[in-house]
C-alpha cells in the first residue's frame, strides 16, 4: 500500500479546542462505549492517569489557518491592532498580573516562580519602551512562557497578524523549500532579508518549548509554518509586505507578499479512517485528533471486527498528524488488545490545587469482571506498530507512550513533539487589563508511565524519517515473514530464508576484506554493520525507492548510516564488488559524515573494490576540462564513476592513502571546495593517466 503521507494544516488552535472539549466521562457516555457492551468501571477507569483532560469550554472556533494561537473575542478584548498602544506603567502591570497567573496556577510555582521566570520578567521590564503594542507585549509574554519550557502554558495570537503566505513550505534535507505557487521548489533564503537561519533562532528564543523537535516542527516542517504568528514571534514587522527571498540553482529572486487568509495545498485531509491490506494482512488505524465521540467509538469497533474477521496479523496506529486532544480515545482502542497487562502503567501527575500538589499514581488493575467482558469484543492479539512525527503531540504523544510503555507496540517514525515527563492539561483563559492579550498556563505535571526510560523524549524503536515511517512498518513485516537473520564478526545480516548458505559465502569474502578496508582508510569501527540482502533486485530498488526509474538500471547496492542493502541476483564476483564498495562508504563515515565530494567517496569505494572495469566508460580527453572544478561537482553517473576510479587510483598510486584521507575529510557543504588545492594533481592525472585509459 501507497503511503502518500503529508502533514496537515497544523495549529495549536486546534489542540487547544480539542481539549477544551473533552470532559470526564459521563453515565451516558459510558452506556455508548462500544454499543454499551463495555464494563463501565473499565472504561472510567482503564489507563485513567491520562483521561482528565478538563478546562472550561470558554473558546471560540479556531480559525484554520492559525500557525500559533489566536485570541477570541470576548467582551473585554477590544479590538487590537498595531495603533492600539499601552503605557510603560500599565506593560509593567500585565507582566506582573502575567506572573501572579503562574504563581497562582502552574506546577513550577507552588513555592515560589522559577528564577528562570523572574529573571526574564525583570529583563523585559528594564528594556521596555515608553509606549507599547499589542505586538510588543506578544514577543515580552512569549518570552517569560519560554522560561517555563512549557508547551501547554501559551500565549493566544492578537487578531491583527493572524494570517499566512499564499504557499505551503516543506523540508527537503537542511532547505526550506516553497512547495507550491509560483515559487514552487525554490528554496526560500531569507523574510525581509533575514536569513531563514536566524529567523529560526529567533523563534526558539521566543516561544516555549519542551524538546527541540517541536519548535523544529512549528517553525520549519509545518507546511503553514511561516505564518503571522509565527514571524511576528521571531520578530518580523508582520503588518507590512513581507519581502521573501528565493533561490533555485544560480537564480536568486525577491517578491513582496502580504499575509491573508489562503487554504493550504496540505489540508485535505480525514480526523479518523481505517484501510485493510489483506496482501500484507494489515490494518491501518489513522488518527489524527483525538476526538471521543460516536463517530471514534463505532469506527475503532467496526475496525477490530473487520480485523479480526479477515485474520489479520499486524494493525498500524498511524499518529503522524495526531496533535491531540481527549485521551479517552486511548482507553477506548486499549480496550481490545488482548494482551492488555493486568496491570496497567498509566502518566502518573502531580495537580496544582491552590497551592498544594495533588499525586496521583496512573496505576489500573484489571477485574475479574473487566476481563470476562472484554472477551465479549473482537480482541487482537496480533503486532502493533504506532507511527509518531515531531508533530504527534499531548495525547497523540500519550497514545504513543501507554503502548510503548506496557509493551504493547513497536514506536515507528520520529521524536514526537512533546515531553512524556511534561506539563499538561490548561486553565481557563485568561486577559491581561490593558493590553487585553490572552493566555492560559497548565496546571498538572505528567510522569512518564515506566519509570526506567527517558522522560524527556519518546524514542522510537525504529527511528525513520516521518515518509518514511509506514515503509519501514512493510520493511519490518516482510522481513519477520520472509527472512532470517545471522552475524559474523563485523557484520549483522538480514537475509532471505531460503538463501542462507549464498549469503554466508558472500559474507565469507567481505570479512576478509574488511582489514584492508579499513587498514588503507586508516579508520577503526566500534559496531558491527547491518547488511540486508533482497532476494531479488526489484525487492532493492523497492526499498530505496528508485523501482522503475532510470536510476534503477545501474544501481545494485547502498551504504550509509552503517546499513548496507543489495540483492542476490549478481554473480559472486559482483556481489563481491558490491559489498566491498559499499562497506567503504560506512568506512568513509567513520572519517567524515559531511558532504563528501562524489568523485572521492565513490572513487575511494570503487577503488577498494578494485573495480578497474569502470575505465571502460572514461570520456575522450578531448571533453576533459583543463580546471578541476568540474571534476569536483560531477553527478553520479556511468561516467562519473568511471572518473572517480580513475582519478582515486592515480592519487592513491602517486600520492599514497594520507592525501586521499586528507581529501575524504573535506566538507563539500554548500559546495564550497578549494580548487587550488587540487589544482597540480588534477593537472598531472589528466595529462598521464586519462592518456593511458583510453
Amino acid at each position: 500500500m501507497k503511503d502518500n503521507f503529508k502533514y496537515k494544516n497544523w495549529d495549536l488552535q486546534n489542540y487547544i479546542e480539542l481539549e477544551r472539549k473533552a470532559k470526564k466521562l459521563t453515565e451516558n457516555d459510558l452506556e455508548n462505549v462500544s454499543g454499551g457492551i463495555m464494563n463501565k468501571k473499565l472504561a472510567a477507569s482503564i489507563l485513567m492517569g491520562l483521561s482528565v483532560l478538563t478546562a472550561s469550554n470558554n473558546i471560540a472556533k479556531a480559525n484554520e489557518n492559525t500557525s500559533l494561537v489566536a485570541a477570541t473575542s470576548q467582551s473585554e478584548v477590544k479590538n487590537q491592532n498595531v495603533n492600539f498602544e499601552i503605557t510603560k506603567e500599565q506593560a509593567i502591570e500585565d507582566i506582573n498580573y502575567v506572573l501572579k497567573v503562574i504563581k497562582d496556577r502552574h506546577t513550577s510555582s507552588v513555592e515560589k516562580l522559577p528564577d528562570e521566570v523572574v529573571n526574564q520578567a525583570k529583563i523585559e521590564i528594564e528594556n521596555l519602551k515608553d509606549k507599547v503594542n499589542v505586538i510588543d507585549e506578544l514577543r515580552i509574554v512569549c518570552r517569560i512562557f519560554a522560561k517555563l519550557c512549557d508547551e501547554h502554558s501559551m500565549v493566544y495570537l492578537p487578531r491583527c497578524i493572524i494570517g499566512r503566505l499564499p504557499f505551503d513550505t516543506e523540508m527537503r534535507g537542511n532547505k526550506l523549500v516553497c512547495a507550491n505557487g509560483d515559487f514552487k521548489d525554490y528554496e526560500i533564503v531569507s523574510v525581509n532579508d533575514i536569513s531563514v537561519q536566524d529567523l529560526y533562532q529567533n523563534f526558539k528564543n521566543n516561544f516555549g518549548y519542551e524538546i527541540e523537535e517541536f519548535v523544529r516542527f512549528m517553525f520549519l516542517e509545518n507546511p503553514t509554518g511561516l505564518s503571522g504568528g509565527t514571524l511576528a514571534v521571531a520578530g518580523i514587522d508582520v503588518l507590512k509586505p513581507l519581502k521573501i527571498t528565493f533561490k533555485k540553482g544560480e537564480i536568486t529572486q525577491s517578491s513582496d507578499f502580504n499575509l491573508g487568509h489562503f487554504s493550504s495545498g496540505h489540508s485535505d485531509y480525514s480526523w479518523i479512517k481505517y484501510e485493510i491490506d489483506e496482501q500484507q494482512s494489515t490494518g491501518i488505524f489513522t488518527l489524527n485528533e483525538c476526538t471521543f465521540n460516536d463517530e471514534y467509538i463505532n469506527t475503532v469497533n467496526k475496525f477490530f471486527t473487520e480485523v479480526k474477521n479477515k485474520n489479520l496479523k499486524n494493525i498500524v496506529i498511524d499518529l503522524r498528524n495526531n496533535n491531540g486532544g481527549d485521551s479517552k480515545v486511548i482507553n477506548e482502542f486499549a480496550a481490545y488488545i488482548k494482551n492488555l497487562p493486568t496491570t496497567i502503567k498509566g502518566f502518573r501527575s502531580h495537580i496544582r490545587a491552590n497551592n498544594k500538589l495533588i499525586y496521583e499514581d496512573g496505576i489500573y488493575k484489571l477485574t475479574k469482571e473487566d476481563v470476562k467482558l472484554r472477551n465479549s469484543l473482537p480482541l487482537y492479539d496480533g503486532n502493533i506498530y504506532v507511527l509518531t512525527s515531531h508533530a504527534t503531540f499531548s495525547s497523540g504523544m500519550w497514545f504513543a507512550t501507554i503502548f510503548s510503555d506496557n509493551n504493547l507496540a513497536k514506536i515507528v517514525g520520529e521524536v514526537p513533539g512533546n515531553s512524556p515527563t511534561g506539563f499538561g492539561d490548561i486553565t481557563e483563559i485568561y486577559t491581561t487589563p490593558n493590553a487585553k492579550l490572552m493566555f492560559n498556563t497548565s496546571f498538572k505535571k505528567f510522569y512518564r508511565p515506566d519509570e526506567t526510560k527517558d522522560g524527556k523524549k519518546l524514542i522510537p524503536d525504529v527511528q525513520v524519517p516521518v515518509k518514511d515511517a509506514l515503509n519501514k512498518v512493510y520493511e519490518i513485516i516482510d522481513e519477520e515473514k520472509n527472512y532470517g537473520h545471522f552475524e559474523t564478526e563485523h557484520f549483522d545480516v538480514i537475509y532471505p530464508k531460503d538463501s542462507k548458505e549464498q549469503c554466508e559465502k558472500a559474507l565469507k569474502e567481505l570479512e576478509e576484506s574488511y582489514n584492508k578496508v579499513t587498514g588503507d582508510l586508516k579508520v577503526k569501527i566500534d559496531k558491527k554493520t547491518k547488511i540486508k540482502l533482497f532476494k531479488t533486485k526489484d525487492d532493492f530498488h523497492k526499498s530505496i525507492g528508485c523501482y522503475g526509474t532510470d536510476y534503477a538500471n545501474w544501481v545494485n547496492g547502498t551504504g550509509n548510516d552503517r546499513f548496507i542493502k543489495t540483492h542476490l541476483e549478481l554473480t559472486p564476483e559482483r556481489m563481491k564488488e558490491i559489498l566491498v564498495h559499499e562497506f567503504t562508504h560506512i568506512a568513509v563515515e567513520n572519517i567524515n559524515r559531511g558532504h563528501i565530494p562524489f568523485i572521492f567517496n565513490d572513487g575511494i569505494a570503487t577503488y577498494e573494490a578494485n573495480q578497474t572495469w569502470l575505465k571502460g566508460n572514461m570520456p575522450n580527453l578531448t571533453d576533459i576540462p583543463e580546471t578541476p572544478d568540474w571534476l569536483i561537482k560531477h553527478p553520479q553517473n556511468q561516467v562519473g564513476y568511471a572518473l572517480a576510479y580513475s582519478f582515486t587510483e592515480f592519487i592513491v598510486k602517486n600520492y599514497g592513502y594520507d592525501k586521499m584521507i586528507e581529501f575524504l575529510k573535506v566538507d563539500y557543504q554548500n559546495n564550497k571546495f578549494n580548487f587550488e588545492s587540487i589544482k597540480d594533481i588534477y593537472s598531472k592525472w589528466r595529462s598521464e593517466p586519462v592518456k593511458k585509459s583510453l
